[in-house]
């Protein structure tokens, strides 16, 4: 046992908790025991507080939930050693070298515990069934080792610079890297090394070059923030520091009236905007540099400008067939490189979804098969939970399934906007399109140059006219037309809210620009493809495209 530990979680057989003389801790409720639990089995003991409040008060309100949440913490907070569990406005953690997990009992994981929560009940199947198959591989299957990040270019996170003598400046910028910080925790693609690594150093204190060198950073992200009287301006940089070379920058504009949500949303953007970038300054340093070996990851890299320059939506059959041979070629390097088989999988359900190959099931099962793969060798893969939740809900049908994986994406990644993606269309297709639409207008918010813009827009178009905001939706669907003039899942969406709506003109343009782009396409399609759960929305849906004459002879 850890000789530091204050607590100990009994995880096999009947679920405990004991302090460091083995006695029970008395007083813990049924939900403050599962937030224990949950906790335990997080990378770093640590999750979103909407998450958890979504987990363990699945009945309630987004309000309620979260004031039921605070109350629970707080009780928490009373009955732990002091400093074990502690919080902020986004994110609850343990402190993990405190807390010995027991894993000796015998029995299935949790066995018996059960929780009035559709949410935890859904993760504790999850979770049991997860620790059953590597309980019973254990001695057919050699031992995967965690991805070590640190053979990838990491990304050095300066402090910001105020720019001005005021003391509430400098605390706000403070603020606002602390939750930069936390936000970048949920970022498993580039390790990011924090600004203690160098003393708390801006941009301004030294050369950029000699700094990063020494913590070994091929990236450096720095900032600046200036107040001029309610107004508020943060500036950000990406540089590239071996060369100098500026990769990119924004700026972001606000308001001192509600700061806390101000630098929520900003961190959560430029995390959003960052990734894509670096992707992409990796696939030219690549091409610049013509390695003698390249790596897995980098194999990924080159496969993610591919995509972004393969068109709006999911882009060709062409361009995701040439990043299947790379994703194959980095498993050929590394069969266990979960990121591989994840992109796999979403090539596959690209390819079920817009009819590439005239068996469409087998496309579907095998995204499945693929983002399985991936979720075996890492848990925590939140692009392959956003595929096979996708693959779930509109391969199979497996609407709960589905869900669930979605909500593992925005858990280990709430920045990302396919995770968000992910999210959006489950909740449409499930019946709740005004939850769908929180997230799917939040890709707009984190990143207005999404590479999957166009599907977004699509999801939003629908949930709009199933809302009955016709103004609104029709908006949506010229959007989507002016930028995805090709796209054939775009056009579907266009033809459905223009026919629905009476645009005749605009409902017969997308039509024919559909035919060239999907010759096949019929209204046996649209009902396998659009499998919403009410009959209403499914209804809706086909009366738009009747009503533009998608199904005349």
């Amino acid at each position: 046992m850890n000789s530091d530990s204050a607590i100990t979680l009994h995880l096999f057989g009947p679920f405990g908790v004991s302090d460091p003389q083995g006695r029970n801790l008395e007083g813990l409720s049924r939900r403050g025991q599962a937030l224990l639990a949950y906790l335990s089995q997080q990378r770093g003991m640590q999750a979103e507080r909407g998450r958890l409040a979504d987990l363990l008060w699945s009945d309630r309100s987004e309000e309620q939930s979260r004031a039921s949440l605070r109350q629970e913490l707080s009780t928490l907070r009373k009955l732990l050693p002091p400093g074990l569990l502690d919080a902020n406005r986004q994110s609850v953690w343990l402190d993990g070298a405190r807390v010995t997990l027991d894993q000796s009992g015998q029995g299935s994981f949790m066995d018996g515990f059960d929780l009035a929560s559709e949410g935890f009940e859904d993760w504790l199947r999850e979770r049991r069934m997860t620790v059953a198959t590597s309980n019973d591989n254990d001695g057919d299957a050699p031992a995967v080792s965690p991805p070590d990040i640190f053979t990838r270019p990491a990304v050095l996170l300066f402090a910001f610079e105020a720019l001005s003598a005021d003391e509430n400046d400098a605390l706000i910028a403070a603020s606002l890297i602390d939750d930069l910080k936390i936000t970048l925790s949920y970022w498993r693609w580039f390790p990011v090394i924090g600004p203690e690594a160098i003393g708390w150093k801006t941009a301004k204190d030294g050369d950029m070059r000699s700094i990063a060198a020494l913590v070994n950073a091929r990236y450096a992200i720095t900032g600046t923030l200036r107040c001029l009287g309610n107004r508020i301006r943060i500036s950000v940089s990406l540089t590239e520091t071996e060369t100098g070379r500026l990769r990119w920058s924004e700026q972001f504009d606000g308001t001192l009236d509600d700061i806390f949500e101000f630098q929520e949303d900003v961190s959560r953007a430029i995390v959003a905007q960052l990734e894509p970038q670096l992707a992409r300054a990796e696939a030219v340093r690549i091409e610049r540099s013509h390695p003698a070996s390249v790596g897995p990851w980098q194999l990924v890299a080159q496969a993610e400008e591919i995509d972004r320059k393969g068109g709006e939506g999911y882009g060709t059959p062409e361009s995701n067939l040439e990043q299947m041979h790379l994703m194959e070629s980095a498993l050929a390097l590394d069969p266990c490189f979960a990121p591989a088989h994840a992109r796999i999988g979403r090539i596959y359900f690209r390819a079920g979804l817009l009819d590439w190959y005239e068996d469409r099931l087998v496309c579907f099962h095998k995204a499945l098969a693929a983002t399985n793969r991936a979720l075996e060798i890492d848990p925590e893969n939140w692009e392959a939970h956003a595929y096979n939740g996708l693959t779930n809900i509109f391969g199979l049908q497996e609407y709960s399934k589905g869900l669930h994986h979605a909500n593992e994406s925005v858990r280990l990644n709430p920045s990302a906007a396919l995770a968000r993606h992910a999210l959006g269309c489950g909740l449409e297709w499930l019946g709740r399109p005004q939850e769908a639409l929180e997230h799917l207008n939040l890709i707009f918010r984190l990143n207005p140059n999404h590479p999957n813009r166009a599907a977004a827009l699509g999801d939003i178009t629908t949930c709009e006219l199933f809302l009955g905001n016709r103004d609104r939706a029709i908006d949506a669907a010229k959007r989507l037309f002016d930028i995805a003039p090709g796209y054939a899942r775009g056009l579907q969406r266009c033809v459905v809210t223009f026919g629905y709506f009476d645009e005749t003109d605009l409902a017969a343009r997308s039509l024919d620009l559909l035919r060239e782009a999907q010759p096949g396409f019929d209204e046996a399609y649209m009902r396998e493809t659009y499998p919403y759960v009410r009959p209403e929305h499914v209804e809706m849906v086909l009366e738009g495209m009747r009503k533009a004459g998608a199904f005349d002879p």
